[in-house]
């Protein structure tokens, strides 16, 4: 069923994702699971939020470095992470950054409308302040614009009902850009959709690009700090970080198979790093969320 309420704010589409519950994490029985997911659980979000239909693209973060001068983490270090698919392994390339993603000559305005990547967690909030600065007037009252909690961007992707991809149960190559689509770079946003999308209309959020949130992991790789069940009121959502705290990514990217694009994987990256398969995408969000705890119980298999 197709759910869809778009809304336009600052040149934006956004979605409605309604109140409500919803299935969390996997089940142990599931063999595609990884340990930080489980318990499976059943999580109530008590209000509506909106989510950007698209991840951000390229040239809508042009208007704001434009608009704001604002130069990011990559391009005041020179350098960026960059996935090189021939050799399996990732590279310091000088000259990597959101405007040159694999530090060539391929300048923003021939990727205008893929993914905005090399922006480190930093520059994703950077970008949201500007959006709040100057529009948010334009949103409903109360609400501001954001990056999603994991709760948040994982209710859009897969739905209420706990379904693996946002599409369904069964994988599709065709559906998304993972690594089984054999493309090894990023695609336009929209290349995906309306085949690839969740069921609330809401496109590419499995593969293309990790997708920033707010949670935290901690400060160990190996070890999360922040365990499920999911509890929106133990920490895991402060903004105060730091250079070696790792912050949940969401979605998988052109890379990963799809395991690692499934709805409820996670992965983790500290906030400073800026990488060729990582971007974000914009949530508008209730101004005090902060204060709105979650409901949760584990689920079974039903």
């Amino acid at each position: 069923m197709n759910t869809k309420v778009a809304h336009e704010w600052a040149s934006m589409e956004f979605i409605r994702v309604p109140q409500g519950k919803f299935i969390m994490g996997s089940l142990d029985s599931n063999s595609m699971a990884f340990e930080d997911e489980k318990p499976r659980h059943t999580l109530h979000i008590p209000y509506d939020y909106y989510v950007e239909r698209f991840p951000l693209r390229n040239s809508q973060y042009a208007v704001f470095v434009g608009s704001t001068a604002y130069i990011t983490r990559a391009e005041r270090e020179g350098w960026a992470w960059v996935w090189i698919s021939g050799e399996n392994s990732w590279e310091k390339v000088p000259g990597a950054n959101w405007i040159n993603p694999l530090g060539s000559t391929d300048r923003e305005s021939q990727l205008a409308d893929h993914p905005v990547v090399q922006i480190c967690w930093y520059d994703a909030l950077a970008y949201c302040a500007w959006l709040n600065e100057i529009f948010h007037q334009d949103l409903p009252p109360g609400y501001r614009f954001s990056l999603p909690n994991e709760a948040e961007w994982e209710k859009a992707a897969r739905g209420p009902d706990g379904r693996e991809w946002p599409w369904g149960n069964e994988f599709d190559s065709h559906r998304c850009n993972s690594f089984e689509s054999g493309n090894f770079v990023t695609t336009p946003v929209d290349a995906h959709s309306p085949a690839g999308d969740s069921v609330y209309s809401i496109a590419d959020m499995c593969g293309n690009v990790w997708e920033w949130t707010l949670t935290l992991w901690g400060e160990d790789r190996n070890r999360a700090e922040f365990v499920y069940p999911y509890t929106s009121a133990d920490g895991r959502e402060s903004l105060q970080g730091g250079e070696h705290i790792y912050r949940i990514i969401r979605g998988g990217s052109f890379k990963n198979d799809q395991q690692a694009v499934r709805a409820a994987c996670r992965d983790l990256d500290p906030e400073g790093y800026s990488l060729s398969n990582l971007g974000m995408r914009v949530f508008v969000v209730p101004a005090d969320r902060d204060n709105l705890h979650y409901a949760t119980e584990l689920a079974g298999d039903g």
